[in-house]
């Protein structure tokens, strides 16, 4: 195995980037370069290190006249969204993380996989998400179970055929539960 097959497998999010030599302006509108800009972004982790990458990107001229942004900034379709520090891959790492703990729990496993974020930062990660389609059950379970013992019940409602929650509603009378007269 080479070093440049290792690299690659190691680093294959980023091997788009490891360029030799250009010959070619590339998909970009224009061509001619105003100046370089650098960006450092952490990536994924790799053998528990922290990964930083430092990228030169062009800041090139826009084209069109009367343009009110007369230079812009190269960017990098699926390694970096505008105004971020992380690389998209680390992004969906910590967006899974927030998902399935949330807030301090999530910012406790990040730091332990080499990812230090701060339990605002998972929570913003959550938010970001998009939410799960809601589907119609077909066939619903019900049944009331007790919060506290003897003080307090609730009702809960289930996809019989996925198993999962539909939702819980206060009280176990039949004026909770959707689709009864008085509810």
């Amino acid at each position: 195995m080479t070093v440049d097959s290792l690299v690659g497998t190691v680093f294959s999010g980023l091997s788009a980037l490891v360029v030799e030599d250009v010959t070619e302006g590339g998909n970009t509108a224009t061509a001619k370069v105003h100046g370089y800009h650098r960006r450092t972004m952490k990536d994924v982790p790799v053998d528990g290190r922290q990964v930083v990458v430092r990228l030169r990107v062009r800041r090139l001229v826009c084209p069109a006249r009367g343009c009110p942004r007369q230079t812009f900034r190269e960017q990098i379709p699926g390694l970096l969204e505008r105004h971020q520090r992380r690389t998209v891959r680390l992004v969906r790492q910590i967006s899974l993380v927030a998902r399935e703990l949330c807030g301090r729990a999530a910012a406790r496993l990040a730091g332990l996989l080499a990812v230090p974020v701060s339990r605002s930062t998972a929570v913003r990660r959550l938010r970001c998400l998009p939410l799960p389609r809601l589907t119609i059950p077909r066939v619903i379970g019900v049944d009331d179970f007790a919060l506290r013992r003897r003080q307090r019940c609730a009702t809960i409602i289930i996809d019989a055929e996925t198993g999962r929650r539909v939702v819980v509603l206060p009280g176990r009378d039949a004026a909770t539960s959707p689709g009864s007269p008085s509810g």
